[in-house]
């Protein structure tokens, strides 16, 4: 009963919200938009069903019941003009029926940015940064069935905000999320993400809610070495966008393989010119460690570039 009422209540934080270019302007700290994992951007961010490690903190902490037992992610993405966004999570399971916990770090740097008088006289730098603190936690909270796939999983987690331009603004926020069991077969698989459910920021005398966003997730497993993942996600400031993005997994030893990704994004098409539609990038996995590359075309304002590092142990 208190679930349904938990749901309720976000079901009308989520429909007294925008959803639509009409809200542009309004909502604040787009940066939590930008994913920091080079496997989900690389599949066009459709991940939010198909996450095994730490950085499921950030994007769906239901996922954190996927953790087997310690898991460290760590990240770095690299955009033009200097700007740069890492990221250092850690997750671990708990029990095998009593859920994960999990913490997260990221820094998205503006690089310095010159700063100059009335008549254009350059008087110094600054360097914005955005700063955000997770704690994320994720249980099941159906049926103790055999096989934890067939169980409902629930995560969700706060995070502790600061952004710096010249001066400092801080502000707290929150996610949640659940999984669904798997279906047909343990072949297909539904998520639920709510992000930034709460939360403003007062900037420059203004107060700003921090943007929402909606995601509906699935994933669809063709084969033991094959996924296609397809999210909907819909921010509080724009239409909704769609995902799409797939992994081929190439198996070189029982212990070693060489993961393929493609993925396409619909986020950017009105919003600049230039490639932003399609997303590449590999991964390579031996023993409990995996390292991660991908790339993302951002039409006129240049590429992204991401790296991470993933261990479980």
């Amino acid at each position: 009963m208190k679930f349904i009422i938990f749901l309720t209540i976000i079901s009308e934080i989520i429909l007294n919200a925008s959803f639509d270019y009409s809200s542009r302007g309004t909502t604040a700290l787009q940066t939590l938009r930008i994913n920091s994992s080079p496997r989900c951007s690389a599949l066009g961010e459709a991940c939010g069903s198909d996450i095994k490690d730490a950085s499921a903190v950030e994007i769906n902490p239901a996922n954190l019941v996927m953790i087997r037992n310690n898991s460290l992610f760590i990240s770095h993405s690299s955009f033009s003009n200097d700007i740069k966004l890492e990221n250092i999570s850690y997750a671990k399971k708990l029990s095998r029926n009593s859920g994960a916990i999990g913490v997260s770090l990221r820094i998205f740097n503006w690089g310095n940015i010159e700063e100059t008088d009335y008549s254009a006289n350059t008087i110094g730098t600054y360097n914005p940064k955005d700063t955000v603190f997770t704690l994320g936690f994720a249980n099941y909270i159906s049926g103790m069935t055999k096989d934890p796939s067939e169980r409902f999983a629930f995560g969700g987690s706060v995070k502790f905000i600061n952004t710096k331009i010249k001066n400092n603004a801080s502000a707290v926020s929150a996610d949640a999320a659940l999984k669904f069991p798997s279906l047909f077969e343990k072949k297909f698989i539904v998520s639920i993400v709510f992000s930034n459910l709460i939360g403003s920021i007062k900037m420059d005398k203004e107060r700003y809610n921090i943007t929402k966003i909606f995601r509906i997730a699935t994933t669809t497993l063709i084969s033991k070495n094959m996924t296609i993942n397809s999210d909907i996600i819909m921010p509080e400031d724009s239409f909704l966008y769609w995902t799409l993005g797939t992994e081929n997994t190439i198996n070189i030893s029982k212990i070693s393989s060489i993961a393929l990704r493609f993925g396409i994004s619909t986020r950017n098409i009105k919003d600049m010119n230039g490639s932003r539609v399609f997303n590449f990038g590999f991964g390579i996995k031996y023993t409990g460690y995996q390292f991660d590359y991908s790339y993302s075309p951002f039409g006129e304002l240049g590429d992204i570039q991401r790296i991470s590092v993933s261990i479980k142990f």
